[in-house]
């Protein structure tokens, strides 16, 4: 499905994504924050379902042969560097819930919730989705395709 294909809602939150990722890999923060505000505004569950399986699917794809706490520390340690010089703010913790949350590894609904800062997670999907997307040498347009594709995939399967 090309980005066109997309209903309304979708092709905005494409935008919206493509916002927050340029930015980051454009290394500017005010720009970053803007995009995240922006990114808020969609559709929370639709936004969180987006994020999710474009993030998943980047792991998946860079780490073909599965993924160990090495790859998942490496990772994390690349995202946090490369942008400590230039984001101040930064929540580690929030990269470390974008990985969690990518491997399907979420904590018990009964433990404490962290307060974090509403731009927090979004901002480390944007430094978690730019570094892998370096790392592949792939393009967003192309992974946001696939990503809708997945999610339209999905919605459409019976379950039996």
């Amino acid at each position: 499905m090309t980005m066109a294909g997309l209903p309304p809602e979708g092709r905005v939150l494409a935008r919206t994504v493509t916002a927050v990722v340029d930015a980051a890999g454009q290394r500017d923060a005010a720009a970053l924050r803007a995009a995240c505000l922006q990114l808020r505004a969609r559709d929370e569950t639709l936004t969180g379902d987006v994020l999710h399986r474009l993030t998943l699917g980047l792991v998946e794809r860079a780490y073909p042969d599965g993924v160990d706490a090495d790859d998942i520390r490496g990772l994390f340690d690349e995202v946090v560097r490369l942008a400590s010089p230039w984001l101040t703010g930064l929540d580690p913790y929030a990269v470390v819930l974008v990985l969690a949350g990518a491997l399907s590894i979420h904590p018990p609904d009964d433990a404490p919730k962290p307060s974090l800062d509403p731009d927090a997670l979004p901002i480390a999907c944007a430094l978690v989705v730019d570094h892998l997307l370096a790392q592949l040498g792939s393009r967003l347009p192309a992974e946001l395709a696939r990503t809708f594709d997945d999610l339209r995939t999905a919605q459409t399967m019976e379950i039996p």
